[in-house]
């Protein structure tokens, strides 16, 4: 056994832990966020409903130019701005948990990665070989059906495919 400490095997796996219990603790307060919007919603329509209210009608929640609508209730209003507005705010902590898990890491890691490949490869002057490279590997169809490599690009005629249209 070695008497030196692995370092860098340590603070990986540290690294591995964090993540693993930064997405715990995110996924628990989606999950609060969630169950307190459903039983604070229930209570609240049910208060509502319990002291008169009346459910919104669909006609008050339409509003197309030219018709001509009554007024609603507004603590109807009121209990579907705060019914919508805290479906909205779960929806982007959902969003934000999707992101901050290893899939959304990697997503984002990888076009990170490409966008910084780009980047020197075009400081590096790579990316006007890569178009000189395709131009070499062009080939034409011969008379015969055969595939032969073109030298030139100014021997390439381009021609115009016919196509049949159906109306």
């Amino acid at each position: 056994m070695s008497s030196q400490m692995d370092y860098k095997g340590i603070k990986e796996r540290v690294e591995v832990r964090v993540r693993k219990e930064k997405r715990l603790s995110k996924f628990i307060l989606l999950a609060s966020n969630i169950g307190l919007y459903v039983m604070f919603l229930v209570i609240a329509w049910q208060m509502y409903l319990a002291n008169g209210g009346t459910l919104p009608n669909w006609d008050s929640m339409v509003n197309l130019p030219g018709f001509v609508r009554s007024a609603g209730d507004p603590t109807t209003s009121a209990l579907m701005m705060l019914s919508i507005g805290w479906a909205v705010a779960i929806l982007l902590q959902t969003v934000g948990f999707i992101i901050d898990s290893p899939i959304g890491e990697r997503s984002i890691r990888d076009r990170a990665m490409g966008r910084e490949m780009r980047k020197e490869m075009t400081r590096l002057g790579m990316d006007e070989l890569e178009e000189q490279e395709k131009r070499k590997g062009m080939m034409r169809l011969t008379d015969d059906g055969e595939l032969e490599a073109v030298d030139d690009v100014s021997e390439v005629d381009v021609t115009p495919i016919k196509q049949n249209r159906k109306a």
